[in-house]
């Protein structure tokens, strides 16, 4: 089909001619475009009337700036269209009937775990050197600038952070050892009963 002013003109007019024309030409088009990404015929056929709908009210506007160039002007309005539709469905996607989502709020089991690790670092914490303490302090929870921390202990950054590392692997060394029972210790606690 070949698009052009008159073409244009008529459709704005609504020439019977030219409507029927139009919506013979873009159906099979556009239900092709919507099949693609929609799969329910009844949406199709309403998305494909709103993007015919579209495209007249943009002609009617006389907004076409190509007339060659209307058939793509009108694939396009049913991309927007797609679009629009998919996100709107996405947006006000309703939970199955029965399904309640998860609550949000942590368990009494999480709470007492979480407390519980809480304590028992607390209490490796307590097992490092004052000095030892003030940096973890200084450096995650006051979150100051290691640099500084180091030209008031008058070593390098590097320096620095060498000593962080070994403070963390004996801290991570401490507090699994509280988690989970060495196993050699309990081979020689074990050899020891008997």
């Amino acid at each position: 089909m070949i698009f052009d002013l008159d073409f244009l003109a008529r459709l704005r007019s609504r020439d019977s001619a030219a409507c029927a024309a139009f919506v013979f030409f873009f159906t099979p088009v556009l239900e092709a475009l919507l099949r693609y990404k929609i799969r329910d015929q009844a949406i199709v056929e309403d998305l494909r009337n709103e993007t015919l709908l579209r495209a007249l009210i943009q002609v009617d506007k006389d907004r076409i700036r190509d007339p060659k160039q209307f058939g793509s002007f009108v694939r396009g309005i049913c991309d927007n269209v797609i679009f629009e539709y998919l996100r709107k469905r996405k947006t006000s996607s309703e939970w199955p009937e029965g399904f309640a989502p998860a609550d949000p709020a942590p368990s009494l089991e999480d709470l007492l775990t979480n407390g519980e690790l809480r304590q028992l670092l607390r209490t490796v914490l307590e097992g490092l050197s004052a000095e030892d303490r003030r940096l973890i302090d200084a450096i995650y929870l006051k979150e100051r600038d290691r640099k500084s921390i180091a030209s008031e202990m008058g070593i390098s950054s590097t320096g620095l952070n060498v000593r962080l590392c070994r403070i963390m692997k004996r801290l991570r060394v401490a507090f699994l050892g509280q988690i989970e029972p060495n196993p050699a210790d309990q081979r020689k606690t074990a050899d020891a009963g008997d």
